[in-house]
């Protein structure tokens, strides 16, 4: 059933498309849609609630079922719908369109989910990764217009992405480019390496704030857990926007953990430009201690060419993108 947000309307720069097109993500808690009108604006963009769990793997033929139905209630009331791009958060192999890795909802991962889909489907079909989606999203109407270099980050569900070099979106051998989370940084600089994203997806956050609360109960955090028992990693970016210094910190320190790798990334490919996505609100905190970690570990002459910044689009990137690709 979809959410009771209001729709909203991005005005997107982008060049008229040959019939509508629908853009759809998988988030780690909501499906996003929308529908890219021929003039390149998105319309009827909303939110959708999973009909079951997503993170119980034998629901993957539920949630299999419920985004078919979605696609095809969408194409009933789009009649002139052109094709149709779904972006995931997790690592799709190209060009077979398999879903590799998809840790909010692994169940998935054992379905041949394109074909099942584009069997049940009148127009094309194509599978992309939310981070490539995102960044293509930019690069037309966002913080990425007319540069060649550069990278998008996406932190939400998982750590990913879309790497663009002359100008073109970077897929690599298989599709599966852009695996920044796999990287492996030492946090605590005690010779123990983790991947990066076992520190700073959304759920991993939710994870280090909650063993830092066992230590800090002046936390307005504590005070939530205290009422509801559980808490979100939406909760920790509103607590560190009402200014909660520990919901600050957790996200400075993520920020700092992502410069450890981003570092690398501009020392190997001497980009323009980084633009952090996810959540709009955490954008504030992450990007100042992203560029400050990365600054302290990359070249200075490298750096110096490369501009850390928060990219402009919001929850709808992913799904303009994907409508794009498609």
């Amino acid at each position: 059933m979809a959410s009771q947000n209001p729709p909203q309307t991005t005005a997107a720069k982008i060049p008229p498309q040959p019939g509508e097109r629908l853009g759809v993500d998988l988030g780690s808690h909501h499906i996003r849609v929308g529908v890219l009108n021929q003039a390149g604006q998105l319309s009827d963009f909303h939110r959708e609630n999973y009909a079951t769990d997503p993170l119980e793997p034998r629901n993957g033929p539920a949630l299999a079922a419920q985004l078919r139905a979605l696609l095809q209630q969408t194409l009933q009331t789009h009649p002139d719908l052109a094709a149709i791009g779904i972006a995931f958060p997790g690592l799709i192999q190209q060009p077979a369109q398999r879903i590799l890795k998809l840790d909010h909802a692994p169940g998935l991962t054992a379905l041949n989910l394109h074909a099942e889909l584009q069997e049940a489907l009148p127009v094309p079909l194509r599978f992309e990764n939310s981070a490539n989606a995102a960044a293509f999203a930019e690069m037309q109407t966002g913080v990425a217009r007319g540069r060649q270099d550069w990278l998008y980050l996406h932190i939400g569900a998982n750590v990913s992405a879309g790497l663009i070099l002359g100008g073109q979106l970077q897929r690599g051998q298989s599709g599966l480019a852009g695996a920044l989370g796999e990287m492996a940084i030492d946090p605590e600089h005690t010779g123990e390496f983790v991947p990066l994203e076992s520190m700073v997806s959304a759920e991993n956050i939710v994870r280090r704030t909650e063993r830092r609360l066992q230590r800090d109960s002046t936390s307005s955090l504590s005070r939530l857990k205290l009422l509801g028992g559980s808490y979100t990693y939406d909760n920790i970016i509103e607590a560190a926007v009402q200014g909660d210094d520990l919901s600050r910190l957790m996200l400075q320190r993520t920020g700092k953990f992502i410069g450890m790798a981003i570092a690398e990334v501009i020392n190997l490919l001497n980009l323009s430009l980084v633009a952090i996505g996810g959540a709009p609100a955490a954008r504030n905190f992450l990007v100042p201690a992203i560029a400050a970690e990365a600054e302290q570990r990359a070249a200075e002459i490298i750096f110096a060419d490369c501009q850390i910044v928060a990219a402009e689009l919001g929850a709808e990137a992913s799904v303009i993108g994907a409508a794009l690709l498609a």
